[in-house]
């Protein structure tokens, strides 16, 4: 008899376990939804204390690590983005409404040096800060009236699919 229970709960709790995943743990490369991400509903603050001046290097940090596969050079990714100037004012986003996370390979020139470079090691799920010297961005080529020419440039990205 005790044996019985024992299996009913064993087999109960690993039932459980599997829903579990399923309803609320997101696969390892799975495709995600236009805003289905983090990053478009719950935004980090812009940061603080930046100047054009003081970021000469790329700086990497990571908002949340991810857990699916990591991103290599020659990867075709999906992301979603936040792009800021460093007094914090925001000139592009891929989350607003009726846009769709942005695609490319990383490693052939398809975005600005500073992406194909702070992208790569990105696991799926993660959502990293990429703190971009002008030299890795712009320079003094704006593609925007919304970005000065010679703008060091902050992004939020999160990665959502590797293809």
């Amino acid at each position: 008899m005790n044996r019985n229970v024992i299996l009913i709960v064993v087999i109960v709790l690993a039932l459980l376990g599997v829903g579990a995943y399923f309803l609320f743990g997101q696969r390892p490369g799975s495709q995600a939804s236009a805003g289905s991400g983090t990053l478009c509903t719950n935004q980090p603050p812009a940061a603080t204390g930046l100047t054009n001046e003081g970021i000469t290097t790329l700086r990497i940090e990571d908002l949340r690590e991810g857990s699916g596969p990591q991103a290599i050079t020659s990867n075709t990714v999906r992301v979603q983005y936040i792009g800021r100037l460093v007094d914090g004012k925001q000139f592009d986003t891929s989350c607003q409404p009726g846009r769709t996370p942005f695609e490319f390979t990383l490693g052939t020139g398809q975005v600005i040096p500073g992406w194909d470079s702070g992208i790569v090691g990105m696991r799926v799920g993660g959502q990293r800060r990429l703190i971009i010297p002008a030299s890795l961005a712009y320079g003094e080529r704006s593609p925007s009236p919304d970005i000065p020419p010679n703008s060091a440039l902050v992004f939020d990205v999160e990665l959502l699919e590797i293809k």
